[in-house]
C-alpha cells in the first residue's frame, strides 16, 4: 500500500519503514521481532465498534445486525516484480490514517471456470497478483482481547483457483463470508488469499538457484504461513484467541491444512485442525514438479533466454497461466501439468502422511472427513456398461479395470454412472480420508483424531457433492435457500456446533449432542445427516483394493 510523503517523513523519524524481514529456509521471518517497541501506527485514533487497532494502523469494516466483517487487509507485500517467486515479505509501513477494509481483495489470477462443467481452457483469466489479503468476521459487541476461538479457513480449487471472495447460486452468496459462522458460534473467523497455480508453485532448478535455501514452490503454502502468523500478532485485537486457532480448510484447501501439519514453519501457529474432503499424499517429489514446469516452459517464449526468471517475470499472470492451461480435476487422474505442494526437504520435509504416521508432524487434535458423493458433479453421464469400463480403464488402466468392476459392479448401485461416481468417491476421497485418519492416530497417540462422513444432500438426485457441506459450515442456507428443509436446518446447526465447539477446546462434543467418539480399534466415524448417527469400519473392503493400488497400506489403529 502506498503512503503519503508525510507519513513517510514521519517513519524516517519513529522507524516505520522497516528493514525487509531476512529470510532463512525459504520462508520469511516472523516479524513479530522486527516491530519498534517505540512505534504505534494507531497514534491519535479511537477505536469503535467498527474500527479496530492493528500492527499497520487502525482499520473500519462493517457493521450489521449478523456481526462485524473486516474485509481485504493486506498481510504481506504484494508479490510483485521481484517478488513473484519469493517467499512473502511482511510489510510494518503504517498506512494513513484509518483504512477502510469493507470489500474484499482481488482474487488471485486464475483461468475462471465452472464446477461441473467441462474444462475450457480459453475461458477468462481474472484477478491479481495483489492479491494477499485475508478477512476476519467477529460476532458483535467483542472488544479487544476478548478471548474467542479462532477459525482459520483455506479455500479450495485445486491451487489454481477459488477465493475467499467465492460466491454460488443464482443469488450469488459469498460463500466464505463468515459473519453468521462467527455470529452464530461465537468464535472470530479468518478467510485468506494466497497464491495459485504457477504463481504460487512453481518449481524450476533456476528459481532454487535463486533461493538462500535452495528450493522453489510452495509459495501459496508460504503465503498461508505468513497469514497464520499475521493472525497470532493481531487477532487479539478483534477479540480472538491467538493460542486457540483451528486451521481448517476443503479440497485443496484440506491438503494444504494437512500439509501445515508436517511444515517446519507452522509449528504453533495454530492448535486444532480440521481437513474436509482433501488428501494427505497430495504432495509430489521435486523431480515431478520440475518434470512439469519442462513441459509448461516452452508456451512461455522463455526457454532459450539467457536469463529465464527475468524473462518469466516480465510476462503478465495471463501470459504465464496461458502457457499451459491447467484443469481443476475432481475424481480423476493427475493432469500431466498441476500446481500444489513439493517435497522440497525444508518448506516440506516429507509427504504430510508420511510424517503423521511418523509423528513428525504438529500434533494437534484433528478432524478428517469427507462427502458421500463427492465426484457427483464432475463423473460424464455415462449409461452402459462398455462406457463404465471405458471410464474406468482411463482411470486405473486395462490391467486394473476388470478388478474395478468387479468391486464396483453396476448392479450394486443401480446405473454405471452411479457406480463410477463410488469409485472415484472412494478413491479420490473416502479412502485417502482413511489414510490419513490412520496415519495421524497412529503418530499421535494420546491426541484425538475424529473422522466425519457427510451425505446430507440438498438435492437428493445430486448426491452429497463435492463442496456441499461448506453452505452449512458457513450458516449460508437461509441465505441461499429460503425454503430450506428442516432436515438441512439441522445439518446446518449440528454442523456449527461440532465444528465451533472442536475450535474452542479441540473436542468436537457437548452441547447435547450425540457423542462423536474418537478414532481408535474399530475406526468409529461420525455421519452427518438429517439425524447424526455413527458407524463403524466405513467400506474398509473397498478401501483396502484402493489401498493395495496405490501400495500404501496402514494398518487401523492399535
Amino acid at each position: 500500500m502506498r503512503t503519503s510523503v508525510a507519513v513517510l517523513a514521519g517513519c524516517l523519524v519513529v522507524g516505520c519503514g522497516m528493514p525487509p524481514p531476512t529470510v532463512d529456509g525459504g520462508v520469511a521471518q516472523d516479524a513479530g521481532a522486527l516491530l519498534d517497541a517505540g512505534l504505534d501506527c494507531n497514534a491519535g485514533a479511537l477505536e469503535a465498534s467498527d474500527i479496530v487497532f492493528t500492527e499497520r494502523g487502525p482499520v473500519r469494516g462493517q457493521v450489521s445486525a449478523n456481526g462485524r466483517a473486516f474485509r481485504g487487509m493486506p498481510y504481506v507485500k504484494p508479490p510483485v516484480g521481484a517478488l513473484r517467486w519469493r517467499p512473502p515479505e511482511t510489510d510494518l509501513t503504517c498506512w494513513p490514517g484509518t483504512r477502510e477494509v469493507l470489500q474484499f481483495g482481488a482474487q488471485c489470477p486464475q483461468l475462471v471456470q465452472d464446477q461441473g462443467g467441462g474444462f475450457d481452457a480459453g475461458a477468462p483469466v481474472e484477478g491479481s497478483e495483489d492479491c494477499l489479503t485475508l478477512n476476519v468476521f467477529t460476532p458483535l459487541g467483542v472488544g479487544r482481547d476478548a478471548g474467542l476461538p479462532v477459525m482459520a479457513f483455506i479455500h479450495g480449487g485445486g491451487n489454481t483457483g477459488g477465493s475467499a471472495s467465492e460466491t454460488f447460486g443464482a443469488a450469488q452468496v459469498s460463500l466464505y463470508d463468515g459473519t453468521l459462522l462467527a455470529q452464530r458460534g461465537n468464535v472470530v473467523v479468518v478467510t485468506m488469499q494466497y497464491r495459485l497455480g504457477v504463481l504460487g508453485f512453481l518449481t524450476m532448478p533456476v528459481l532454487d538457484d535463486e533461493s538462500d535455501a535452495g528450493v522453489s514452490g510452495n509459495y501459496g503454502l508460504q503465503d498461508q504461513q505468513a497469514a497464520l502468523k499475521w493472525v497470532q500478532r493481531n487477532v487479539g485485537a478483534f477479540g480472538g484467541d491467538p493460542s486457540r486457532v483451528l486451521l481448517f480448510g476443503e479440497s485443496a484447501g484440506a491438503v494444504n491444512t494437512c500439509t501445515h501439519l508436517a511444515m517446519p514453519g507452522s509449528a504453533g501457529l495454530f492448535h486444532r485442525a480440521l481437513v474436509q474432503s482433501g488428501s494427505c499424499v497430495a504432495a509430489l517429489q521435486p523431480a515431478v514438479r520440475r518434470a512439469e514446469a519442462a513441459l509448461w516452459l516452452p508456451g512461455t517464449g522463455c526457454t532459450t533466454a539467457a536469463d529465464v526468471p527475468s524473462c518469466l517475470r516480465a510476462l503478465t499472470p495471463e501470459q504465464l497461466i496461458r502457457a499451459y492451461p491447467v484443469p481443476v480435476v475432481v475424481g480423476g487422474r493427475r493432469p500431466p501439468v498441476s500446481w500444489g505442494p513439493v517435497v522440497d526437504g525444508r518448506v516440506l520435509p516429507q509427504v504430510p502422511s508420511d510424517a503423521l504416521r511418523a509423528g513428525a508432524h504438529h500434533k494437534v487434535p484433528l478432524i478428517i472427513g469427507a462427502n458421500t458423493e463427492e465426484t457427483a458433479l464432475s463423473m460424464p453421464a455415462i449409461t452402459t456398461e462398455a462406457e463404465y469400463r471405458a471410464a474406468a480403464t482411463g482411470l486405473v488402466g486395462p490391467t486394473l479395470a476388470d478388478r474395478v468392476l468387479m468391486t464396483y459392479p453396476t448392479a450394486t448401485y443401480g446405473t454405471p454412472r452411479k457406480a463410477l461416481i463410488q469409485v472415484t468417491t472412494d478413491a479420490f476421497f473416502g479412502c485417502q480420508a482413511r489414510i490419513s485418519t490412520r496415519a495421524a492416530a497412529r503418530g499421535q497417540p494420546g491426541v484425538p483424531v475424529y473422522r466425519y462422513l457427510y451425505s446430507r444432500a440438498l438435492l437428493p438426485a445430486r448426491g452429497a457433492f463435492h463442496g456441499l457441506e461448506l453452505a452449512y459450515v458457513f450458516q449460508k442456507l437461509s441465505e441461499a435457500f429460503p425454503n430450506a428443509p428442516a432436515g438441512d436446518l439441522a445439518v446446518e446447526a449440528s454442523m456449527l456446533g461440532y465444528w465451533t465447539r472442536f475450535a474452542a477446546t479441540g473436542d468436537p462434543n457437548g452441547g447435547g449432542a450425540p457423542v462423536w467418539p474418537a478414532v481408535s480399534a474399530s475406526e468409529p466415524f461420525l455421519q452427518l445427516d438429517a439425524t447424526v448417527t455413527t458407524g463403524t469400519g466405513w467400506r474398509n473392503t473397498e478401501c483396502d483394493f484402493w489401498d493395495a493400488v496405490a501400495g500404501v497400506m496402514i494398518p487401523p489403529p492399535p
